[in-house]
């Protein structure tokens, strides 16, 4: 990914709103906000202003942030990098590298991600167990109804620990893709991209240009043009020439692609004879 303005990252985001950005970030930090020390807090909160103009992206560098905080008494640029990390780790966020043209790393690239998973519910502790004495000496609950009690109140108890659990991270890799993208394309993109995100971001690229053009054939007929296009762009990103980012130029290729592909259609439908319905006369 090449560096750039923070317009060119535009397609990273996952918020219609800021209200939107705003709500998940306030989620976040209620089930894992806790973790985060005070300086780290400062850091997450400048960090998520500095991701404003382009809804939950941002390219501030890090001493940018060191810089801002300066005013809210000031943290270090290693609180910085452990508040990142632990961001990373909890799947509201992920990172990505900028390369310049003649090598070396440049800005990074942070995206923060919806988080909606549930928050965690108090549970209250299960009284110990009465024995079979102390529950005689209740006469108005049977032994059958205190069994049924105690039934409903594992389930309960299990019902509640299933909701406990820590929802899937973001970062899943290509196995589960969903099954309408073909296996030619997913084979052809995973060595460059190893993310289901990714490789679902570059498939969708190609659909927007199938629906834009009206092509006739299937999509699917379609894979090896598209599997063509990928190809060229990392051949041209290898060449350090894209200078927009890496899935606009994959876009720009395929269109370019599917556009002589769509006029090749619209000539054989002009010049097709339809034997059956030919007047006699004319053979």
């Amino acid at each position: 990914m090449l560096p750039g303005k923070i317009t060119n990252f535009k397609e990273l985001s996952e918020f219609q709103t800021v209200k939107e950005f705003n709500e998940s970030n306030k989620h976040f930090l209620k089930v894992h906000g806790e973790k985060f020390t005070k300086g780290e807090l400062i850091a997450f909160h400048q960090l998520t202003r500095y991701s404003v103009k382009v809804i939950g992206v941002c390219n501030a560098r890090i001493g940018t942030l060191v810089s801002a905080c300066h005013e809210k008494g000031g943290i270090s640029r290693s609180t910085v990098e452990r508040m990142l990390r632990k961001a990373r780790k909890f799947g509201v966020l992920s990172i990505h590298h900028t390369i310049r043209n003649k090598g070396g790393y440049a800005h990074n690239i942070f995206v923060f991600h919806r988080f909606d998973r549930p928050l965690p519910q108090k549970l209250t502790g299960r009284q110990s167990p009465q024995t079979p004495s102390s529950t005689v000496k209740n006469p108005d609950i049977s032994v059958s109804e205190t069994k049924n009690l105690e039934t409903k109140e594992i389930k309960k108890l299990t019902t509640k620990t299933l909701r406990k659990q820590p929802a899937f991270s973001p970062t899943l890799d290509y196995s589960y893709l969903p099954d309408y993208i073909p296996m030619d394309f997913i084979s052809a993109v995973k060595p460059f991209f190893t993310t289901a995100a990714e490789i679902c971001s570059l498939w969708q690229k190609a659909r927007i240009a199938y629906k834009k053009l009206q092509m006739e054939r299937p999509l699917e007929l379609l894979v090896p043009d598209v599997i063509q296009a990928f190809k060229i762009t990392v051949y041209q990103y290898k060449l350090r020439k894209i200078k927009s980012t890496f899935s606009q130029y994959f876009y720009g290729v395929l269109y370019g692609i599917l556009t002589v592909e769509r006029r090749r259609e619209r000539y054989a439908e002009v010049h097709t004879y339809d034997w059956l319905n030919a007047d006699e006369s004319a053979l």
